[in-house]
């Protein structure tokens, strides 16, 4: 059961790395490229969409909740792109994307982040930082190039051969840089993206109130500062 699980969580990221890598105009990567490439899909997966396709106002995006991460379509949209991120020629030693979190929400600085990735012999750093202007703390992990990228090659048809150990990547990745900063920008902007009370939509939150106040228990959730005034407003107008 671990192994089909593994190769469920693998087989999308590979399905996007060949649209993407048939999109390039270089194809005779760096092992520093292809990885990287992975690092970009990971970002796609987990709810950051490049800001050159909102400025070119790419239609079909769906916007997510600020409790999910995924849609299915956005990806196969971003993919079926020409990537958009910097890199210096022919080194490879560096890449930089921009990026904003997809979110019912209406776009703004604080949803904006850096990503920038910076190869050191056998190691690249990732990094993403949040827009200067929120003051939140960026994120970095540092990945072994050769732990996932085996063998490079200038052949779409086996992409597939160049990678390994694609699942532990993206939960690396998710854990250490990407959930973090989109956590940090959701709480900014008052999303709330963790499963709360204060994450759900208003109207329903009001007949939590009104069973707990048939219940004499509304008290309980007045140790919440937030809730505490939503509930003093609440029943004044009642």
């Amino acid at each position: 059961m671990e192994i089909n699980r593994m190769d469920n969580s693998r087989k999308p990221m590979l399905e996007g790395l060949k649209e993407l890598y048939q999109l390039l105009d270089k194809k005779s990567l760096s092992q520093a490229h292809f990885l990287f490439l992975a690092v970009y899909v990971v970002a796609l997966h987990t709810g950051f969409i490049p800001q050159n396709f909102f400025v070119n106002q790419l239609k079909s995006l769906f916007p997510l909740e600020s409790w999910s991460t995924f849609h299915k379509k956005n990806v196969e949209i971003c993919c079926s792109q020409p990537p958009t991120y910097e890199y210096d020629s022919p080194h490879e030693t560096y890449f930089h994307e921009r990026f904003s979190t997809n979110v019912k929400a209406e776009q703004d600085d604080a949803l904006k982040s850096v990503l920038t990735a910076i190869v050191s012999g056998d190691f690249m750093m990732i990094t993403l930082t949040p827009h200067h202007s929120t003051k939140l703390l960026g994120r970095s992990s540092c990945l072994s190039i050769g732990r996932y990228v085996i063998s490079h090659s200038e052949d779409p048809r086996t992409v597939e051969a160049c990678y390994q150990k694609l699942d532990q990547l993206r939960l690396q990745l998710r854990n250490e840089v990407f959930m973090p900063v989109r956590g940090d920008q959701l709480s900014c902007i008052g999303a709330f993206p963790h499963p709360s009370l204060t994450g759900i939509p208003r109207e329903l939150r009001f007949r939590i109130y009104e069973y707990l106040l048939a219940a004499r228990r509304v008290k309980l959730l007045k140790i919440n500062k937030t809730l505490r005034a939503e509930i003093n407003g609440w029943l004044g107008d009642e």
